[in-house]
């Protein structure tokens, strides 16, 4: 008997070795790589603290067989503005999809986000929620590409190098701006709209090449801006929204079960993410102005707090010069997309005395 046991102990270590190894094959067979490319370094704290974590630990938090690959944009060497095609051609797996650098590919990303409808977190969730499902058919319609959720910078504000104390004092002066939306809309004001990367922008307020600059609170702080910009306006022109996209190809290769767990994790995530940009603003603000920092860099910078009227006439402007070229572009690709968008969202631009 002992010397059968001594017989049968070498095969039965071997088998279990035969097994372990084809259990690890199997492993790493059905592993689903996933190539990520996320938020520029100049984004700041949000990429650096939160999406880069997220990602680093999603395998883990998940339990799911994916290998995640995690790269910024910056580090790549592409451009932002061709996330939405390298989804649908399938370069990439899953984008922090930069809504204002690829709304000239899909308007629905611009629709979202249309200038002077947001002014606060609150009315950002609630639009969010009205027309995300809206955002998604569209974008798997025309990229192939699900959208996981949609996350906020924050208020898009004015920083500027003179002393502004309306929207009408913009006039004479040169405005840095994202988009050409914003161009359109700035434009109305009398200012000259300037269309440069964000990267560049402290430098053009440094020599005077720009006057003002728009872009949230916490960014400007990030980049040196209140070193050159001495005035704010936070009056919001958009509210900095971006959002998570996957390929359809790669969340169809995934099992009802594995995509159920990636969409909660998802949106546990984007939920976390919400209230620290509110917390990001609040803190910039602060630190803008004199007052107690936690995140950012001190200034001293003067904050003119916009009136009713100047929401008022932001949003009449958007309504009756921005609102007709954007409504065209959707409807071109997504027939009764303005339609669609009034239904859904038309309440939150009306004001008592603006067309609808």
């Amino acid at each position: 008997m002992g010397q059968l046991r001594s017989q049968l102990s070498p095969r039965l270590l071997l088998l279990a070795l035969l097994v372990a190894g084809f259990s690890f094959a199997w492993q790493r067979l059905n592993q689903i790589p996933l190539l990520v490319i996320g938020q520029p370094a100049a984004t700041g704290l949000l990429q650096r603290d939160r999406e880069a974590p997220f990602f680093a630990k999603l395998q883990t938090s998940t339990g799911l067989p994916i290998k995640v690959e995690y790269k910024r944009v910056d580090q790549i060497g592409f451009k932002d503005v061709y996330q939405l095609q390298a989804l649908k051609d399938g370069t990439f797996d899953l984008v922090s999809l930069r809504f204002i650098q690829n709304s000239q590919a899909e308007p629905g990303l611009l629709g979202i986000d249309l200038p002077g409808v947001i002014q606060d977190h609150d009315t950002a969730r609630k639009v969010v929620a009205a027309y995300a499902g809206s955002l998604d058919r569209h974008l798997q319609e025309r990229f192939h590409t699900k959208l996981l959720g949609v996350w906020s910078f924050g208020a898009q504000e004015l920083f500027c190098r003179k002393p502004i104390n309306h929207l009408s004092d913009m006039k004479g002066m040169k405005v840095r701006v994202a988009s050409q939306s914003l161009a359109t809309l700035v434009a109305q004001f009398g200012a000259s709209p300037v269309v440069i990367p964000f990267e560049e922008t402290r430098s053009a307020l440094a020599i005077g090449l720009v006057d003002c600059a728009i872009t949230s609170a916490q960014s400007a702080n990030s980049a040196g801006w209140p070193e050159y910009a001495v005035h704010s306006f936070p009056i919001a022109f958009q509210f900095g929204l971006n959002g998570y996209a996957i390929s359809l190809a790669k969340w169809n290769a995934m099992t009802e079960q594995q995509r159920r767990i990636l969409a909660k994790t998802f949106d546990d995530y984007i939920a976390e993410l919400w209230v620290y940009s509110a917390a990001l603003q609040a803190d910039a603000k602060r630190c803008h102005t004199g007052g107690d920092c936690r995140w950012f860099k001190p200034y001293k910078l003067k904050r003119v707090e916009p009136s009713a009227s100047d929401i008022q006439l932001l949003r009449q402007i958007m309504l009756r010069h921005v609102f007709p070229d954007w409504a065209a572009a959707c409807d071109r690709v997504h027939p009764g997309c303005s339609r669609e968008w009034q239904n859904k969202l038309g309440r939150y631009a009306s004001t008592p005395s603006s067309p609808r």
